[in-house]
């Protein structure tokens, strides 16, 4: 799915469908999208009430209906809190990914820390073209993004919106480059972040602890629950999870 060289925007086309990774993820353990509200309940004023005036009127799909959920159109709504931009993408329509909105989600997921730091001209950059570890064309603040990761947030989202809670999910990380990893505090050394297939984010209102096991739940990739730094990790690597 990704590009042989994840630092360099790849010239080809992005993949048109999933169907082998969503198989090898159980499509994220068949997400019953509007049903989520009998698994986790959001502490958040009026949500019991909601869920319970939906199940009371027969809006809890069937297991039929929870089938369709990979089926429909797929829309993110994001927000980046490094640059305050927000963004509202439909990726996948009729079955197969769109392309231009696909794209659209990868430069939205760059490496706002990078792009910096070469604005800047930073001795981290120069240092790092200097001992030969990246060529120019290497150090880019954008990648072809792992499209599971964002199958997780489009989960993400469908629950929130169960819910009636209308408000975007904000990423404070995502792709991150080498250069960048290397600095940042905490930051593991084979990062899957540096691959485009993590993203660290949180929900304005809705416990840490929350979307944290609503995103173990899925079971699409590993989860780390920083709650002294308010965010939580979501990654296409092996399934298993961790706190900090």
């Amino acid at each position: 799915m990704l590009s042989r060289d994840p630092y360099v925007h790849p010239e080809g086309t992005a993949p048109s469908g999933l169907p082998e990774a969503l198989t090898r993820r159980a499509a994220l353990r068949g997400l019953g999208g509007l049903g989520l509200g009998s698994i986790l309940l959001l502490r958040e004023p009026g949500v019991a009430h909601a869920q319970a005036s939906a199940a009371a009127a027969g809006a809890l799909p069937s297991a039929a209906q929870r089938d369709e959920f990979w089926t429909r159109d797929r829309t993110l709504w994001v927000r980046r809190t490094s640059t305050g931009e927000v963004v509202k993408s439909t990726y996948w329509r009729n079955g197969q990914l769109v392309q231009s909105e696909y794209e659209r989600l990868c430069w939205f997921a760059r490496d706002t820390t990078l792009e910096r730091l070469m604005r800047e001209n930073s001795p981290h950059i120069r240092r790092a073209l200097e001992l030969g570890q990246f060529t120019k064309e290497q150090v880019s603040q954008w990648t072809m993004m792992n499209p599971i990761i964002f199958d997780v947030h489009y989960a993400i989202t469908s629950w929130l919106g169960w819910f009636n809670i209308a408000r975007p999910i904000e990423w404070t990380s995502a792709f991150r480059h080498p250069i960048t990893n290397a600095v940042t505090e905490g930051s593991a050394r084979d990062s899957w972040h540096m691959r485009g297939g993590a993203v660290d984010a949180r929900i304005p209102g809705v416990p840490i602890e929350q979307f944290g096991r609503f995103a173990q739940w899925l079971g699409a990739g590993g989860v780390g629950i920083y709650s002294t730094k308010s965010f939580t990790h979501t990654d296409s690597g092996r399934v298993r999870s961790w706190r900090s």
